[in-house]
């Protein structure tokens, strides 16, 4: 049978003729027979079927995870930098409250050291005042005992003076020596 085949084939192949035969008038027909052509598409859809459930489809789905996961990423990335800029934005506000608070207290700082001194500046004239008023006290006091002092010392020399003229009565001559002798002893 085998030769029957090789036989029945090598009828239906024939020889094409050469490029000077024009005049034939038919094709060569194909080599390809119908049922060749159908266990060709048997085959080529089964190697279709078994790429597509061992090699396409999991080389689909890996890609499919991988876009979902770039997608994902950029979801990610996108958050993060409204986060970020939301994050630069209270920091900026932060810094701006915080720049503005040490302002307020080196202010009230300054504002307070002001004060301070105007409280030590009072109270130093105040103690200066009790100083000078004590100091007057003191003077008044020391020239009051001074006048006092003086009093009772004119006192006992005008009695003394008394005395002695009392004793001596003189001339004038004489009583003018003798308060010129006072007058030294003064």
């Amino acid at each position: 049978m085998a030769q029957q085949t090789d036989h029945s084939t090598s009828q239906h192949m024939e020889v094409p003729a050469p490029h000077g035969d024009a005049g034939a008038g038919h094709a060569a027909p194909s080599p390809v027979n119908g049922a060749m052509f159908f266990w060709f598409l048997v085959i080529f859809a089964m190697a279709a079927f078994i790429l597509k459930k061992k090699a396409f489809g999991p080389i689909l789905d890996a890609l499919d995870k991988r876009e979902e996961e770039i997608e994902q990423s950029l979801e990610n990335a996108d958050r993060l930098e409204r986060e970020l800029a939301t994050l630069e934005s209270t920091v900026q506000s932060k810094l701006d409250d915080t720049e503005e608070e040490v302002r307020g207290m080196i202010d009230s700082g300054r504002e307070a050291a002001r004060e301070a001194g105007k409280v030590i500046e009072s109270k130093a004239r105040e103690e200066a005042q009790i100083l000078r008023e004590n100091a007057n006290r003191d003077i008044a006091s020391a020239q009051g005992k001074a006048e006092n002092t003086l009093r009772a010392t004119s006192a006992e020399l005008a009695v003394a003076m008394a005395n002695k003229l009392l004793r001596q009565q003189m001339d004038a001559k004489g009583q003018k020596a003798l308060a010129d002798q006072l007058i030294a002893e003064m």
